[in-house]
């Protein structure tokens, strides 16, 4: 700064007069080179200053004093402007009396108001950001790397557990990384030389406070390299930390509750497996055998008494797996597999199915079509039959007098297929339809007592629908009867053909008598099963051995008597080794001939298991003796 960018302003004590040149006037806001009294220019100075300007002259001229002071203070203006200035006094004295007296002296002054203002500015900005450090939890460093120096905020400080403005050890922030850390922490580090001069990180990990706490904090920031030496170690850091403890125990609270929700669909989903495969198993072993004692008997009484032994093993098994479905359904495990499929032909399958319940009740059963139909739509055929097998069964066991109709047509404007279940049966009071789809549910108590069931059919057939993008609707009179409708969205451009023509040539043909020229590996830890498979497989031409559990057949595969086996049929869940198991291991020894999975878990997700471990093909329990024949002939014929 030179001297020429200062003003001058001359006292004379003796006077009381003052002169400003014209750089100190523009300063003052005094008249250039012209005398003005000393009132004049201490009347420029701001009322808040006065009190200091005056201790430092006060000072200066006492006997021991220097008579030179500086100092910094505002000014106003005549017309009230605010500057700030820097001013230099200097005071001479002569010996009057024996007494040092003031008689002249010198003020150099300087205008700092940018330098001012840029002061005040950082210092705002400073507040700002140590407060918003404060709210946010950030603190900052300037960690010089060749000498340790560090330069901490206070909420380092905070963040550390150490008394502000107490000594940080050299090497705090790396000896207080937690010890499981500090591999990580080193390597972060030494991966980031390279060849720029400077290099972000982010790293999350724990620190070790001083009273031993353990906290996460996130350390973000800058390596600085010697510019000169770009790669070479890093001579500084400045960064941010912030402690993320609270986050982190939310993140942990949050992965523990999915890890015990995953943990509770897995032990649900493995009791549903179980609840199945227990179930089931019995009840295929008591269809089963009922079927084969049907086959031997002829005195019309023993036959009755069979058949009421399967009408009513059907009938809980219905219920049981209604039960096992709702289960699923609730669980998320109830899974739909959409294939292109005829809608016609699911339409003839259900007349298959319930031509004969409604002919025990001397009802006609009509299917009616109106208008052309999809000739293929994408959907689960096995669900879509599900349903509408439910719902008329429903329409039959309920009405006693009059008509059961399925009409099937197709709403262009909204493509829906849509199939109306109508009866002419008791009805349903208007104050009890809305309870119709909740599980357990009937429209009172006596229709339990008179009609049977557990009234989860239309609760199933609710959620079924809605897994396949359709919805069931319900409209009723009470005494005249009922319109039970499913609707299933399906590709607006689709093509539409004749039902009629389409339902005639897809009804069931007879296929004649299968006759197996094959050796079949039974495998069941449930003797009944094994005997009900031996005798389908027998009485169909076959012969056949047996296994107790997946350890036994792949050891029976490994001997002489296994080489003329041409298909095995395997049960999934037995001790010592299962199914699954037992499959990969002989497919891994080289045997290529078909396998057939047998479970009573009825899930997509387990056929798939069942798939990928090796199995040619599925089939569930109770075992169905014609399902079971045609698929051991079309596996051994392919």
């Amino acid at each position: 700064m030179s001297v020429a960018e200062f003003g001058i302003i001359e006292i004379d004590y003796l006077s009381g007069r003052a002169v400003a040149d014209e750089k100190a006037a523009v300063l003052f806001g005094l008249p250039a080179n012209q005398e003005v009294t000393r009132e004049e220019v201490h009347r420029r100075f701001h009322p808040d200053d006065v009190f200091d300007i005056e201790q430092k002259v006060k000072a200066s001229l006492e006997p021991d004093g220097t008579g030179e002071f500086a100092t910094q203070h505002r000014v106003v203006h005549p017309k009230g402007e605010i500057r700030w200035v820097s001013v230099r006094k200097r005071i001479f004295f002569d010996e009057v009396d024996g007494k040092r007296v003031p008689v002249s002296g010198m003020v150099a002054a300087i205008d700092i108001t940018e330098q001012k203002e840029t002061e005040h500015n950082i210092r705002t900005g400073e507040t700002r950001l140590k407060l918003a450090a404060e709210v946010t939890g950030f603190g900052t460093y300037d960690l010089d790397i060749r000498s340790s120096d560090c330069v901490w905020s206070d909420e380092i400080y905070r963040i550390f557990g150490i008394e502000i403005g107490e000594t940080f050890p050299r090497n705090a922030m790396f000896d207080r990384v937690h010890p499981e850390d500090r591999a990580r922490y080193r390597q972060l580090f030494l991966s980031l030389s390279g060849k720029d001069v400077k290099h972000s990180f982010k790293l999350e990990h724990r620190i070790v406070r001083a009273d031993g706490e353990v906290r996460w904090i996130v350390n973000s920031g800058l390596l600085l390299f010697d510019e000169r030496h770009p790669g070479s170690i890093p001579e500084r850091v400045i960064g941010t930390m912030q402690d993320i403890t609270d986050r982190k125990l939310f993140e942990q609270s949050l992965q523990d509750a999915r890890h015990a929700a995953e943990a509770a669909n897995r032990s649900r989903g493995e009791f549903l497996a179980n609840m199945s495969h227990e179930i089931r198993t019995p009840m295929a072993a008591i269809l089963g055998h009922a079927d084969i004692l049907r086959d031997h008997l002829q005195d019309p009484d023993n036959l009755q008494v069979v058949d009421t032994i399967r009408r009513n093993g059907n009938f809980l098994l219905g219920i049981i797996n209604d039960i096992l479905d709702l289960s699923k359904i609730d669980a998320g495990k109830l899974e739909v597999a959409k294939r292109p499929v005829r809608p016609d032909a699911i339409v003839a399958e259900v007349r298959s199915l319930m031509d004969v319940r409604a002919a025990e009740k001397k009802l006609p059963l009509k299917i009616e079509f109106d208008g052309p139909v999809p000739e293929i739509i994408h959907t689960d055929a096995i669900r879509i039959r599900q349903i509408l097998v439910n719902l008329v069964g429903n329409a039959i066991k309920f009405t006693d007098e009059g008509v059961v109709r399925l009409t099937v047509r197709f709403d262009e404007e909204d493509s829906r297929l849509q199939f109306h279940v109508i009866d002419t049966g008791i009805g349903i009071p208007s104050d009890e339809i809305d309870k119709l789809f909740d599980p357990f549910v009937q429209v009172d108590n006596t229709s339990t007592r008179s009609f049977g069931g557990t009234g989860l059919g239309l609760a199933i057939c609710h959620r079924l629908a809605h897994a396949l993008n359709g919805q069931v609707d319900v409209e009723s009179q009470y005494g005249v009867g009922s319109r039970f409708t499913l609707s299933v969205k399906v590709d607006p451009h689709v093509q539409l053909v004749n039902p009629n023509l389409a339902l005639s040539v897809s009804a069931d043909v007879p296929h004649g008598e299968i006759k197996l020229d094959a050796k079949v590996l039974v495998v069941d830890d449930r003797r009944d099963i094994r005997y009900l498979a031996q005798h389908f497989i027998e009485r169909a031409g076959g012969e056949v051995v047996t296994a107790t559990n997946g350890k036994e057949a792949v050891e029976f595969m490994a001997t002489g008597d296994a080489e003329d086996v041409d298909l095995i049929v395997m049960d999934m869940q037995m001790p010592i080794m299962d199914g699954y198991d037992a499959t990969s291991e002989l497919r891994k020894r080289g045997f290529e001939l078909p396998i057939i999975a047998l479970t009573a878990n009825a899930m997509n997700s387990d056929r798939d298991v069942c798939l990928s471990v090796g199995c040619t093909d599925y089939t569930t329990k109770p075992l169905d003796s014609r399902l079971l024949i045609r698929m051991i002939d079309r596996l051994l014929t392919a």
